[in-house]
């Protein structure tokens, strides 16, 4: 099994997968956002943000998921079920937020290719919450290179993560999280009830 995440910066993708992967008995999987380099400078250019800086951060991004999903293809071939707190879907959203459109289409390609022979998740979890919500957890956890992260910019990627997914899992599941509470036995309880019809045999 192998469960992947999508969602705007703040949505509380690394917090639920945490706690599916320690319920589920999961190998974890954490976004290789902190071995990006160009990324810091990114976040603090915001919109004046130079086009090669931008190709640089997702194709450094690009090279650093393709290798995790040869790890994941290894993990599940070895029987061991996967919750990435990331997915494909991130690499191609982000991308034309921060690209012009041809570049961004170049990227969106490339990952079409990987993914063709990548592994797929069974389940994509789609998270969201509100612009003003996402300021104030990242705000909260205090990461230096967010800080510069506007309630603008914010709106902006949560309207990009708005849009139709299949084309990166075999199914999905979306969750407001400014409703869903990670940190609530309950509401992950009530997720993990729909996880079970997607065990492999």
């Amino acid at each position: 099994m192998f469960i992947g995440l999508a969602g705007p910066t703040g949505a509380g993708k690394t917090t639920l997968a945490h706690r599916l992967a320690k319920h589920l008995g999961a190998h974890l999987m954490r976004d290789p956002f902190v071995d990006n380099p160009s990324l810091p400078k990114l976040y603090a250019a915001g919109k004046t943000r130079p086009v090669a800086l931008a190709l640089q951060v997702e194709l450094t991004f690009l090279a650093l998921r393709v290798a995790q999903l040869r790890e994941i293809h290894d993990l599940l071939s070895h029987g061991t079920p996967v919750v990435a707190d990331w997915s494909m879907a991130q690499q191609v959203i982000f991308a034309h937020t921060t690209l012009p459109p041809e570049d961004a289409s170049r990227v969106r390609e490339t990952c079409a290719t990987w993914s063709d022979t990548a592994a797929r998740p069974d389940l994509l979890i789609a998270l969201t919450a509100p612009a003003p919500v996402l300021a104030r957890r990242i705000a909260h956890r205090g990461r230096p290179m967010e800080s510069a992260l506007s309630t603008d910019y914010l709106e902006d990627l949560t309207r990009a993560f708005d849009t139709p997914l299949h084309d990166y899992a075999s199914r999905i599941i979306r969750l407001d999280t400014s409703e869903f509470d990670a940190f609530n036995d309950e509401d992950v309880s009530a997720l993990l009830a729909h996880l079970p019809a997607l065990e492999r045999p």
